[in-house]
């Protein structure tokens, strides 16, 4: 009887060790770890923020200052405005994916639309003092999201209880929104964009992906081939912000195939990491 206690234990043991060591994935667990509990990731917020900050009033006494991707432009007699993201650029949506992963799901959408209708994300570091800033030097606000139309009204109520000057709905450009004759399928905020350069000189662009600031496409190389004649622009006409948990970038590797299972994605991306030659 002690013999056969002793190798349930041994084999106990053995299999709580296998468990150790190769415990159940989610790959979003570090990034969201980062997020929302190192003083790093507000600390460069705020960093960013305050850049941007002071650089305003240079931006509005050039005449010449314009911050859109596009050809030159007529900008006189234009007011002053900034396009900007809303998600994990000024409102922090994080909490959402921690539940997911606490939980051990995957996202849920569903989830995030109770969430944008909640109206309760908060502020992120730094977010809210540029945005008044830049509203008592009468700059106006557009904010380019990809939350779903109709959720306009939800996003509003949201900005306004964090703090964030907007006047008006009229303000959020929601996806594939159909202004001035162009409307862009999906993500792309291009037409948004092209809209906005219409109403304004745009003195600024902000946001957390690439394609917050121009329409790019492809490979990495491709996209940064792209954006390189308006690296100068970088920490003064476009500022990034950190976001490690999500983006264009997490589904690249397997290119948006959703239908994978969770080892196949994983294996994509295992396929593009570049180890130590």
């Amino acid at each position: 009887m002690t013999r056969s206690v002793s190798l349930i234990a041994t084999l106990l043991a053995t299999l709580l060790t296998g468990c150790q060591q190769h415990p159940p994935a989610n790959d979003q667990l570090d990034a969201v770890l980062w997020t929302q509990t190192s003083v790093e990731h507000d600390l460069l917020f705020r960093q960013v923020y305050a850049s941007a900050t002071q650089h305003l009033d240079r931006a509005l006494a050039d005449p010449a200052w314009d911050a859109l991707a596009q050809a030159p432009r007529a900008l006189h007699g234009l007011p002053p405005a900034l396009i900007i993201d809303i998600d994990e650029t000024l409102l922090d949506n994080v909490p959402l994916n921690a539940r997911s992963i606490i939980n051990d799901r995957p996202y849920d959408y569903d989830a995030w639309y109770q969430w944008v209708d909640r109206a309760k994300a908060p502020a992120l570091p730094g977010a809210v003092g540029f945005l008044q800033a830049a509203a008592r030097r009468g700059i106006t606000p557009y904010y380019l999201t990809n939350r779903a139309p109709g959720q306009e009204q939800a996003t509003l109520e949201n900005l306004r209880r964090a703090g964030f000057p907007i006047d008006s709905s009229a303000q959020i450009l929601t996806a594939g929104t159909a202004i001035g004759g162009c409307q862009a399928s999906g993500s792309d905020k291009t037409c948004r964009r092209h809209w906005v350069g219409t109403q304004a000189r745009v003195l600024m662009q902000l946001g957390d992906s690439i394609g917050d600031f121009m329409a790019t496409r492809g490979s990495q190389q491709a996209q940064l081939d792209a954006a390189r004649p308006y690296f100068a622009w970088l920490g003064e006409r476009w500022f990034l912000l950190p976001n490690p948990t999500y983006g264009g970038w997490y589904s690249a590797p397997y290119q948006g195939r959703e239908g994978l299972s969770e080892q196949q994605k994983r294996a994509f991306k295992h396929k593009v990491l570049k180890p130590q030659y």
